[in-house]
């Protein structure tokens, strides 16, 4: 039997009851809780769980991996865990219209669903064919793995499900109480911590608060004419939108070389060819003074205008022309 749970039968039960092989490969610390009796179901993280794989033209393999299935608040929580690669089999596609599949890590407890059976399995639900289908709704006792789109008239014969491109991984995940749980979850308790992929977040008890999330990575910008990267060898000039205790900054590193018309800054000290996204735009004038070149220049520092129009305007004193100007540090909030 290579799908096991744990806590779902005893010695004395027809199914032949748990073992003490199921009790250790089951997992029993991963209890994020949801409410004051429930558990927050979901995969146990570490390496690919239940990965999703074909094997032919209507089949795959669910992977090994371990989860936490919550039934009922009063029928508690069920861990479960995959020992072997268990075989899926996808029914050939409705004659005329598509549908949505579910794959499914399920338990039966018929103390408490009536099914007259008491094991965890691993299933396939079909959807209903229709010109827009929806998957199926996921049962109780179940935790939804995968969707997988079945197209019309779809078979081995006609080449089968292309799994890449059908497939849409809904695996949720879920970790012991103070762990960090990867991926976006629904707050549960002040003080949680989750993984967005970008940044970490805790829950404050009725919102998620970012402690430090890349919103846009670094970007390099385009310049205006007259300006170029890499001004004293500092690199390229490039920003990027951080979250930072619930406030997001703008973040700028790199050199840029700058040239001047009649003493000014070329185009009006305009140095971005294009204006910075609306995510990158701050709500109102954003002025920093940056290092610069002392050569041609009575200063060691010039001023940069940030605008909430998207633009970056360099502003130099009449007589002050120096080559180069640094941004890297420079950091506002929008």
């Amino acid at each position: 039997m290579t799908v096991r749970a744990a806590w779902l039968t005893n010695r004395g039960d027809a199914a032949g009851g748990q073992t003490r092989n199921d009790t250790r490969l089951a997992p029993l610390g991963a209890m994020t809780p949801a409410a004051e009796l429930t558990t927050a179901p979901g995969v146990i993280p570490g390496g690919d769980p239940f990965e999703l794989a074909a094997t032919g033209p209507m089949t795959a393999t669910l992977a090994t991996g371990r989860a936490t299935i919550q039934g009922t608040g009063p029928q508690g929580a069920y861990p479960v865990a995959i020992t072997a690669p268990e075989a899926l089999v996808f029914a050939d596609g409705d004659p005329a219209n598509p549908r949505i599949d579910l794959v499914v890590l399920r338990i039966y407890d018929t103390a408490y669903d009536s099914s007259g059976q008491t094991f965890a399995t691993v299933e396939i639900i079909p959807g209903t064919p229709g010109a827009a289908p929806t998957p199926p709704p996921t049962p109780a006792g179940a935790l939804a793995l995968y969707r997988v789109q079945v197209a019309a008239g779809l078979s081995a014969g006609t080449g089968g499900i292309d799994f890449p491109a059908a497939t849409t991984d809904v695996r949720r995940y879920t970790t012991a109480v103070g762990g960090i749980t990867p991926y976006s979850v629904t707050g549960a308790y002040r003080g949680q911590y989750r993984d967005t992929g970008t940044g970490l977040q805790r829950f404050t008890g009725t919102t998620w608060s970012g402690l430090a999330a890349e919103v846009i990575g670094w970007t390099k910008v385009s310049l205006a004419t007259g300006y170029g990267h890499n001004g004293n060898s500092n690199g390229d000039v490039r920003y990027r939108v951080i979250d930072l205790l619930g406030t997001r900054f703008v973040q700028w590193r790199g050199g840029m070389n700058l040239s001047y018309s009649r003493g000014a800054p070329r185009g009006d000290g305009k140095f971005l060819r294009t204006a910075l996204p609306t995510t990158a735009r701050p709500t109102g004038l954003r002025s920093l003074s940056v290092a610069c070149s002392a050569s041609t220049s009575s200063i060691l520092s010039i001023k940069v205008d940030f605008h909430s129009n998207g633009l970056g305007v360099v502003i130099s004193d009449a007589g002050d022309t120096p080559p180069w100007l640094s941004l890297h540090g420079v950091m506002y909030p929008l």
